[in-house]
């Protein structure tokens, strides 16, 4: 019989979910609190996600709720619907106390193997998890190489609680990983995906990364991350991941903005001009890189045309410096809602720069057991100090903002003048050179806005091309 405690209580659990707990348990069927909820109760975090164990068949709780979703019912899981949330059911193998003691016993980590009964609120314990929650420490359930093989992507998971709770692993746990790394190979995309944009914005985000790359996982997740050369970057003093980790770490905490830093020097070797400038075709082949890799995690065509083009557009060194035509040029290339990503991206190269100390802070922050700083923006607010590379990025985004008010075409669809217009006007035939002379009467435009009228637009077509 498992150590039961009289915490964290039903008291806590929102009531549509005690309201599913209640029609289980009146229809003769024992159910259970268990999962990440549980766990996030325990740490004083309000839960997210509420996931239930039962001894109910899926068939069962399809005949007692009226609406019901099979998510996993090859698996034995379904999900309730209530009016705040879905609620993931899954039944236990063996009836009453049995079926929920193994259910907990080939769970992932004993901070994961926690259930709370209904309707006494027991706290079901069978392995030490709840002491490991007050250690931080994130172990596998019995044998960890036995819980790595069933379901490889618990080494990310395990990353993951690291990031997020500032965790360490258990030393068993950690070799098991290590010895288990080459499997992840066998996951598929989208669970990885969904793993990593959780450790992304995470608050240790360091801790989780180095973790992944100890432990031989980052090379198969992210070769040209993992596996890029060791040599320092002139420009940073820090070598690919490090200068990767340190742009992620100067970024905001969305989700957008800190996969393009993961991903902005995916195929960029290692430059050795002293103004630190990305070569065009390297910022080119870091977003092919980054949209092969997105493409295995199965992400929206959207989210990898945004990140593709926050990559393969980086603001060079030289952007505080453009004229107003030149930055009307970089709004009409990209999306003007990507525009406070572009300046953040630059932003976090300049934190890195070598003379701004950021090496000294991550070897630090490593030294801390691979814990971060308490917010990240304590990394950002020492380097402001010396203003004037931040001051031009932040100048550089007022005048962005202020020309993309300006802007009378993003397009030559927008020009006051068509194409039908073009052939018309200069008894030209449909073909490449009416593109031709769109897109230079698009550049007159860009040059002036002002220049975007039907009557301006016919006298520069005249003058040039009749």
């Amino acid at each position: 019989m498992p150590v039961q405690f009289a915490t964290p209580g039903l008291s806590l659990v929102p009531g549509d979910v005690l309201s599913v707990m209640k029609r289980i348990h009146d229809a003769r069927f024992g159910v259970w609190v268990v999962g990440g909820a549980l766990r996030d109760l325990l740490l004083g975090i309000e839960p997210k996600d509420w996931d239930l164990a039962t001894s109910a068949s899926p068939e069962n709780i399809i005949s007692i709720f009226p609406k019901v979703i099979p998510v996993g019912i090859r698996h034995g899981t379904v999900q309730v619907h209530t009016r705040a949330r879905d609620i993931e059911v899954t039944s236990c193998e063996s009836p009453g106390e049995a079926g929920i003691l193994k259910d907990l016993g080939r769970r992932d980590f004993t901070i994961n193997s926690l259930a709370l009964s209904y309707p006494d609120g027991f706290l079901i314990d069978p392995n030490g998890g709840r002491e490991d929650l007050k250690a931080g420490l994130v172990r596998a359930v019995a044998n960890p190489a036995a819980r790595f093989s069933e379901d490889p992507l618990r080494l990310v998971r395990a990353a993951r609680m690291c990031g997020v709770y500032g965790f360490k692993i258990d030393p068993a746990t950690f070799e098991a990983m290590r010895q288990r790394a080459g499997e992840l190979v066998t996951v598929s995309g989208e669970r990885v995906r969904d793993e990593i944009l959780k450790i992304l914005p995470a608050e240790h985000t360091l801790a989780a990364f180095d973790l992944l790359k100890n432990i031989g996982a980052l090379d198969k997740l992210l070769p040209g991350l993992a596996n890029g050369p060791d040599e320092t970057r002139e420009s940073t003093g820090l070598n690919i991941y490090e200068h990767t980790l340190c742009c992620i770490l100067n970024c905001p905490k969305r989700v957008r903005i800190r996969l393009g830093a993961l991903f902005h020097i995916l195929a960029c070797p290692v430059e050795h001009s002293a103004a630190g400038a990305l070569p065009v075709d390297s910022r080119v082949a870091s977003a092919l890189a980054a949209t092969r890799v997105m493409k295995k995690w199965n992400m929206s065509n959207k989210s990898i045309d945004e990140i593709s083009s926050l990559i393969s557009h980086q603001l060079p060194p030289e952007a505080p410096a453009w004229s107003d035509s030149e930055i009307r040029r970089f709004i009409t290339t990209v999306r003007p809602g990507l525009l406070d990503d572009f300046l953040a991206l630059a932003e976090a190269e300049v934190l890195c720069a070598k003379d701004w100390g950021s090496i000294d802070k991550i070897v630090g922050a490593r030294a801390a057991d691979s814990q971060e700083p308490a917010g990240h923006a304590g990394w950002a607010g020492s380097n402001r100090a010396k203003q004037s590379p931040i001051d031009g990025i932040s100048q550089l985004g007022v005048r962005m903002r202020t020309q993309l008010e300006t802007i009378s075409a993003m397009s030559v669809r927008e020009l006051a003048l068509s194409g039908s217009d073009l052939m018309k006007l200069l008894d030209l035939p449909p073909g490449p050179q009416v593109g031709k002379i769109l897109n230079y009467l698009f550049e007159m435009v860009l040059a002036d806005p002002e220049l975007n009228t039907r009557k301006h637009l016919i006298r520069m077509a005249l003058a040039k091309f009749k």
